[in-house]
């Protein structure tokens, strides 16, 4: 997933320019950086919050029927 997300930054890098890029702090290297690192913390915040809302108890081996 993070592959895709660096191939669609970088075709996206492409049709802007290093003006544009400069304009909001970037480099052509640094944009590119940055976005699969954002692509990855909101997989990782998802993930958390996948597992934090699971709704399930664990359950302990002596209390599953034999």
């Amino acid at each position: 997933m993070l592959a895709q997300a660096s191939s669609a930054v970088n075709r996206t890098a492409t049709y802007l320019s290093d003006r544009q890029l400069s304009d909001w702090g970037y480099t052509r290297g640094s944009f590119a950086a940055a976005m699969v690192t954002q692509v990855k913390a909101d997989f990782d915040a998802a993930d958390k919050a996948q597992v934090a809302n699971a709704g399930f108890q664990p359950v302990a081996f002596s209390e599953l029927p034999a």
